[in-house]
């Protein structure tokens, strides 16, 4: 009797309305399931590490600050997430279940019982906002007990006010327009059409339930019934249109708001909650896109596609990402070989040389004592906001130990993507301090500025600009442009560090010629050819072609002097955060900038081609080695990196057959910065045998190690337990950075190796012979 009464109990469940729901989804919703299979990925932390992706879900940043109104905020965006979820099932699946037609408020009741996903969900990630805001230890339980009630709370208020407006305008809509619909339906012949198709496919795919959830939470046995009225029939599928029109219109409605708003930044939102919006339009129109057309979805889908792709081709809709500051209304620059090898001739390497000449010796006049000094290169490694801090506190901290040493012995700064960020954020502060600003370069302000959060502005414009129509222009200049996530990456950047750097790339030119500050050249990689694109205030032709003497080696033009390049385009007023950006160039989050020439010269990150900037501070070196080789006493490489040069070798399980499928490609990608470590070193080691002087290079490396009691001891005991607990206090590549992460940046510097580093930089620049 009890193995009766426990089989009639699994039969149930079996067949109850839930489970027939969840059992559905997983038959025909797959594209849904796999959103939701995202979602817990990132909150669970097993998808999106790299990237810090779980983080925004977890530690949440709004208005520069992690509380509870970033976590009521992403609450509000899951409870749309979730409703989305219920109303394209709903429109998708819920004449697969007849009896709905039969019951009050169906659209409340499919919610219910479709809510053991969501409900999972919501439980996932209340635990995972606790663990990881107790582990990270700089919130109380209040604060942390707050943050999930703010979080669920958001949830509530909008699901409770959606589902209580549609579930009341149904009852209110059928009530009076249940006569108007009847009429229409003998009126036109394509309802008619439309209702007898449901009621087929109702019948042909109708799943067996014998119980549903109830309001309050309980189950109710499904009464059984023969035949439907056609009134009932009739509002089921009005229903079902009814929630569909209100949803995109809400949603459309919302995200023209917000991006008309998006400037504001009440109105940039926590980027988790900016990418569950845009999963939210995505599941919508898919829902939508998919019940209106049915079996002519996928071909009006490609039909779709191609036709906008004929609109971006012939520029109808603007796709292009541009720079600020330059013309792109001229006629665009020639892009060619022929043009190349003009602008890179004999005269123009003669009088470039000749005018850094002048720099270098304005540098040499800086030192009056009769030894030669020390030559720097700065060398700064890419990474997002990660590299940026370390650059900034780096040159802050070995700065400051030097007295302002470091800066003044220093000729160029080099490199790729954040670190170039860093190096020209703290640059700027220097000079502004050489020009008597009360400035104090060594605070921790100037940290906490360039660690602010520079990753929601950014998706949010993605989310309601980017991926529709963007039509919001601003002036630059003397130029108009459109307003994309480029623009919102650059001017959140320029909030975040005071302005300070909301100058013109030819601003600078003055300053550097009086040796007051290191040269700077940004050398972002031409995706046309590979070639890099060399950015800097000064001409500088010598680094994209060999000397004159070496003309008959016939060697490639190595790169591009942006300057000549686009003079007719303005390029002197070049907007020195637009630089900056097209030196940071991350796929996705900051776009690809297109140039204005013929044929269209796109622009990626300068860390393709060297994301350590070794290879452009060795061919400054090659260039002036016999003016370095005479007036200093040897050149010092500071390289600072955000990562460890000589990692320890990783132990890897046995690789599946998925993982051996794609190894090529993964250890290419896995090992890229190895590779170029290893030119790099080939480079410094072929200097040593052409340059007449002393080559010396000094790391500061990130390598972040874990604050806790007796380290030694476990490391000993349980060495990969350790190795975890250091790779989690490693801040990730992300323009968004964890309390947690940057208390790790500004204290790796205090790390054995780096003040190891410090002190033999320091005995250099002592040692000027």
């Amino acid at each position: 009797m009890n193995r009766m009464s426990k089989n009639k109990t699994l039969e149930d469940l079996y067949y109850s309305f839930p489970a027939q729901l969840l059992i559905n989804h997983f038959k025909k919703n797959q594209i849904l399931l796999a959103l939701w299979f995202i979602l817990f990925g990132f909150v669970t932390s097993n998808i999106g590490n790299i990237l810090g992706i779980p983080y925004l879900f977890l530690d949440p940043e709004y208005m520069n600050q992690v509380n509870y109104k970033g976590f009521l905020i992403i609450g509000v965006a899951v409870g749309i997430f979730i409703l989305s979820f219920h109303i394209t099932t709903y429109i998708l699946d819920s004449y697969r279940f007849n009896f709905l037609g039969t019951v009050a408020r169906p659209f409340t009741k499919f919610c219910l019982n479709n809510s053991i996903i969501p409900l999972a969900f919501l439980i996932v990630y209340s635990i995972n906002i606790v663990r990881f805001q107790f582990k990270s230890g700089f919130q109380t339980n209040t604060q942390i007990f707050l943050e999930v009630a703010s979080f669920l709370l958001g949830v509530g208020i909008t699901l409770f006010l959606l589902l209580f407006y549609f579930s009341s305008t149904n009852k209110d809509i059928f009530k009076e327009l249940a006569s108007n619909l009847d009429r229409q339906l003998k009126k036109t012949n394509i309802n008619r059409v439309n209702v007898l198709r449901k009621l087929k496919n109702a019948k042909k795919n109708k799943y067996i339930v014998n119980h549903y959830l109830d309001f309050p939470f309980k189950f109710v046995k499904v009464e059984p019934y023969k035949n439907y009225d056609k009134e009932i029939l009739l509002k089921v599928f009005d229903q079902n249109h009814l929630n569909a029109v209100i949803v995109e219109i809400f949603v459309i409605i919302v995200i023209i708001i917000l991006g008309l708003f998006r400037d504001n930044s009440y109105f940039q939102i926590p980027a988790a909650a900016s990418g569950i919006l845009f999963f939210s339009i995505f599941i919508m129109f898919t829902g939508a896109f998919s019940y209106w057309l049915r079996g002519w979805a996928i071909t009006a889908l490609v039909a779709a596609l191609v036709i906008f792709n004929f609109l971006v081709k012939y520029e109808i809709i603007n796709s292009k990402y541009q720079a600020y500051g330059i013309n792109y209304n001229n006629t665009p620059a020639e892009y060619s070989l022929e043009r190349l090898n003009d602008l890179s001739n004999e005269s123009t390497f003669k009088t470039d040389t000749d005018s850094t000449t002048l720099i270098l010796n304005n540098w040499k006049n800086k030192f009056s004592g009769p030894e030669k000094p020390k030559m720097v290169f700065i060398c700064v490694s890419g990474g997002g906001q990660r590299a940026a801090a370390w650059t900034t506190r780096t040159l802050q901290y070995v700065d400051s130990t030097l007295n302002g040493g470091l800066l003044d012995h220093s000729i160029l700064m080099t490199g790729a993507s954040g670190g170039m960020v860093g190096a020209s954020y703290f640059r700027e502060l220097y000079l502004r301090k050489k020009q008597g600003e009360n400035i104090n370069l060594y605070s921790d302000h100037a940290f906490k500025n360039i660690t602010k959060d520079v990753l929601n502005p950014v998706i949010f414009s993605l989310v309601v600009n980017d991926i529709f129509f963007r039509f919001q222009k601003f002036n630059y200049g003397n130029y108009e442009y459109l307003k994309d996530r480029g623009y919102a990456f650059e001017e959140q950047l320029n909030t975040n560090l005071e302005h300070v750097l909301n100058k013109k790339v030819c601003d600078y030119k003055i300053p550097e010629q009086n040796a007051l500050i290191p040269l700077i050249i940004m050398s972002p990689t031409v995706i046309n050819d590979g070639r890099k694109l060399f950015i800097s205030s000064q001409h500088c032709s010598y680094m994209t072609t060999s000397p004159p003497e070496e003309v008959d080696l016939n060697q490639k033009i190595k790169g591009i002097e942006f300057q000549r390049f686009y003079e007719k385009q303005d390029a002197k007023n070049l907007r020195f955060l637009s630089a900056v950006r097209m030196s940071a160039t991350f796929p996705y989050v900051t776009p690809n900038v297109e140039l204005p020439s013929s044929p269209a010269m796109e622009i990626m990150d300068a860390g393709i081609a060297d994301n350590f900037g070794i290879r452009d501070a060795v061919r400054f070196l090659y260039v002036f080695r016999e003016w370095i080789s005479q007036n200093t006493s040897g050149v010092v490489f500071v390289c600072i990196r955000d990562s460890q040069k000589d990692s320890p070798i990783e132990k890897k399980a046995e690789a599946s057959i998925f993982q051996k499928m794609f190894t090529p490609i993964g250890s290419l990608y896995n090992n890229w910065d190895y590779l170029q470590d290893f030119n790099n070193d080939n480079l410094i080691e072929g200097a040593y045998g052409w340059f007449n002087g002393k080559i010396n290079v000094v790391n500061f490396e990130y390598i972040p190690k874990p604050r806790y009691w007796g380290i030694l001891k476990e490391k000993k005991i349980n060495p990969e337990e350790v190795e975890k607990k250091e790779t989690a206090e490693r801040a990730v590549l992300s323009w968004h950075l964890t309390t947690r992460e940057k208390q790790s940046l500004q204290r790796t510097i205090l790390e054995n190796n780096n003040q190891e580093s410090l002190n033999h930089l320091k005995k250099l620049l002592s040692d000027q012979k």
